[in-house]
This record gives structure tokens, sequence and C-alpha cells, in this order.
């Protein structure tokens, strides 16, 4: 008689049970950690089961765990460490700024001014801009807003989109659930929620709330649900149907950003009226936030104002305690003099990620299995699907790429993690790869070979054939 194999949930269960086993002191500071911390952690974003890595320490490319085990880091505290951990610069920034200036002042510092010159010459689209704490806050501001700008209510966004904890919208594809059968704390917004991608359904939208349409709001990849680029002409559509409307479009570039000192409405030669900012700008050691865009919009933000603007009303208010704190603004500010400073540093870490991405679909090409990477340069997604979908590398993950998952295998995804952790390499739960400039593809060969390994060792559950 044939031996049977191990069915997947087997061996998931086997590879949880190692874990746990491996990381006693992890478990034991969760386990405490929740009796007065939900999940253990204040980031549901960072929580996993059956209990979240305690990370200790950041060195370069790498993080030691409190059970000692070294990975390299491939999630980059989910873009915001793109210079690596404890960068020499960004440190001397923040200590520089305590030791020289302070913490808070409750006033203007010598920085923030500075700062702000520095992004309007960096980004053609923003004629001025204000600065708050994280890419949440940043998006949540911007959007009040533009509806103040404009005195209308209603924000076209797409499935799949995640601009920050309170605007989040689910895909089918990504999540395998409805948009509407999730519970969200979404802020209570009028969201119009219309499918990624697709025009016809944009078209459809904007004419049916045109008189009403605040802006149409969208990310130039989908971070969160996958990293799913924006089709250019997709990108393109909005741009001429939010002009027609008489609506802002608006750009979250909180996560791409990074694909050009310009931001990646650069390399798409398609500019918004309005950009949000945030993660790598303070170094991944600071929170950061930022928006900007035309100076008719922001010189709403001028105290005293009184231009008249479509809405027909005045100036609105915006402040924050923390929003021009010090070592965020000096940090900030070594990062774009000193270490984000040229399109070729940019496109060098651009490359790196199209060439990570091509070297593991390849992989799945090899071992014929249900893997796919998307995403655009230095920012991607790993995928397994279902048998019956698409496979083997197939679907193109490149900028301007349709690049959808129909349907997650969300038990092997889970076991890949377990099997990257154990073999030393840190990824986000959801499979998420950001790239750091100082990470070299020596390091990411070795990334390449573990999962070379694994598609091997899993070869009866990652295989077309898997049923």
């Amino acid at each position: 008689m044939p031996i049977a194999l191990p069915d997947l949930s087997t061996v998931l269960d086997e590879a949880v049970k190692d874990f746990t086993a491996s990381n006693p002191k992890s478990k034991a500071i969760n386990d405490e950690s929740v009796a007065c911390l939900p999940g253990g952690t204040t980031r549901n974003v960072i929580h996993m089961k059956p209990f979240p890595i305690v990370q200790a320490r950041g060195e370069g490319s790498y993080l030691t765990d409190v059970d000692g085990h070294k990975y390299l880091d491939l999630c980059a505290e989910y873009s915001a460490c793109m210079f690596g951990h404890s960068h020499g610069t960004i440190k001397k920034a923040i200590y520089d700024a305590v030791d020289n200036t302070g913490f808070a002042l409750g006033a203007v510092n010598q920085y923030e001014g500075r700062l702000a010159r520095l992004f309007c010459e960096r980004f053609k689209t923003m004629d001025k801009v204000r600065f708050s704490n994280s890419g949440t806050e940043t998006n949540m501001t911007a959007l009040a807003l533009v509806k103040a700008y404009t005195g209308r209510s209603k924000i076209i966004v797409f499935e799949g989109g995640c601009h920050g904890g309170l605007a989040t919208f689910s895909s089918q594809s990504s999540m395998n659930m409805k948009s509407s059968g999730k519970r969200t704390m979404n802020a209570p917004h009028d969201w119009i929620v219309v499918p990624y991608n697709d025009i016809p359904a944009l078209q459809t939208a904007v004419a049916e709330h045109t008189p009403d349409l605040a802006c149409i709001f969208l990310e130039l990849m989908q971070g969160s649900s996958g990293c799913t680029p924006a089709n250019a002409d997709f990108v393109k559509a909005c741009r001429s149907l939010a002009t027609a409307a008489g609506a802002v479009l608006f750009f979250d570039e909180v996560m791409t950003s990074r694909m050009s000192i310009h931001g990646y409405q650069h390399l798409l030669g398609v500019y918004p009226d309005m950009t949000s900012l945030g993660k790598y700008f303070a170094g991944g050691g600071q929170n950061f936030g930022a928006f900007g865009g035309r100076a008719d919009i922001m010189n709403m933000l001028e105290p005293g104002y009184s231009s008249p603007c479509p809405s027909g009303g005045g100036g609105v208010y915006h402040s924050g305690t923390f929003n021009n704190n010090v070592t965020t603004m000096a940090t900030a500010t070594a990062v774009l003099e000193q270490l984000w400073t040229t399109e070729d540093k940019a496109k060098d870490l651009f490359d790196k990620g199209v060439w990570l991405r091509e070297e593991l679909n390849r992989l799945a090409a090899k071992h014929r299995a249900r893997m796919n990477v998307t995403g655009t340069g230095s920012l991607m997604a790993v995928h397994f699907f279902t048998t019956g979908a698409n496979g083997g590398g197939g679907r193109d993950g490149n900028a301007g790429a349709e690049a959808e998952v129909e349907v997650e295998d969300e038990a092997l995804k889970e076991l890949f993690f377990f099997d990257m952790l154990g073999k030393g390499f840190f990824l986000a739960r959801r499979l998420m790869i950001s790239l750091m400039t100082i990470t070299s593809r020596e390091e990411l060969r070795t990334f390449v070979q573990a999962v070379d390994e694994s598609l091997s060792e899993r070869a009866e559950f990652v295989g077309l054939d898997y049923s």
C-alpha cells in the first residue's frame, strides 16, 4: 500500500509547534502583555498566531529577537526602515537635535521651514506642504482639507486600498471577503468604493456622483492588499476624470514615493493635485507624515485666509502638538540632504527589487509552484493561490501591470512564513517584502536560495497538481 502523506493542515500544525518551542521568551512576553494590551501589541498588523515575535534589536539589514534568532529583515518596518536599522546618519541627526535643540519647543523650530522647502523642490506637484505624525493622520487631515476646499463630501476610493487604520477597503481578490463583509474602524466619510484598475467602473462612479465628488483617492500600488500596481491607463483615467468632474486627484504615496526621489508619480508621468507621504522620510526612527499640493488648496491652511475657493468658505485650522517635533524635522532633513539625494540611488533600489521579483517568479516556474510575486520596484508580495488559479509566475508584477491574485491559499502562505523564519528571514506576516537600500544582492541571493529549498521541501503542497 502507498504511504499516506500528511495533509497541509497537519504540516502547518507541526510548523506552529516548532515555532512555539523555539521562541519561549517571545511567548512569555506575549502571555504577559495580552492581559492589558489587546493582541499583545498596539499594532494589529504585526500580530500573528500563535503569538508575535518580539524583536530585541535591529542593526543594518538584520533583526535579532529576544530568543537570540537572527534574521535578514525583508519587512523593513513595512517600508519605513528603507535605509536599514540604526543608520549612522539618522542616529546622528536625532542625537544632535536632542543635544543642540531639545525635543518639543512649543514654537517654530529651525528645521521645519527648511524641510518643507526640500519637499517642495523634490515634488513638482507640491507648491506647499504640511507635516503630521503618521500616514494615517496625514491622509485623514488632507481629506478633511480637500472636502473643505471643494465644499463636497463624496470620496472615491478603491477595493483593496489602505490609507491607514481609518481608511481601509478590503477586496475579495486579496482577502477572500467582500468589502461589506468586514467590520472596520473607517472614518465616517462618504466613501464610494470602486474596483481597482477598472476604468469603466470608475467612469460610472464619477458620472453618478460628480455634483458632490470631492476627490478621487488612490495608491499607485496597493501595498497592504498584496502589492498590486495601478495600471498606467487607469491612473491617467483618474487624472482626466477628476479634472472633468472638478474634483481633486489625491495620490497616497506613503509607500510608493520610494520609486523615485520625485515619487512614483514622476515615473508614471501622471500628476495629482494632492500627495501624501510618510514612512521612510524620517529614516524609520521617527514618526512622520506629510501632505502637500496645489497652492490654492494648501492656502486654506494659512491663518487668516480669506481668498475665494470653490466651497465659498474661509480658511481651516490645522495643528498638532508634535507636527513639528524637533527630532522628526531634523531626521527628515538629514534623509533628504544626505541619504536620499539622487535619482541613481532610487533607481538602484528599484532595480534591485525588479531583480528579486524576477528571481522569485523564476523559481515558481521552475517548481511549477502555486506561487506568484507581484509588486513594483522594491516593494512586493509573495502569493500562494489555490489549485486552478493562475500559476507558475505567469502574472506580470511590473509597474502598470494588472497583477491581481484570485484566491489566496492562506494555509500555504502561513507555512511559507514559518519556513522562512526557520531559515533566518523575516517577512511581513502577509508576505510583503520591502527592501532596504543597504541590503546587498548577495544577501538577497541567500533568500532566493532559501525559497528554492522551501519549494523543494514542500513540493507536495506547493505544486500545481496539489489537491
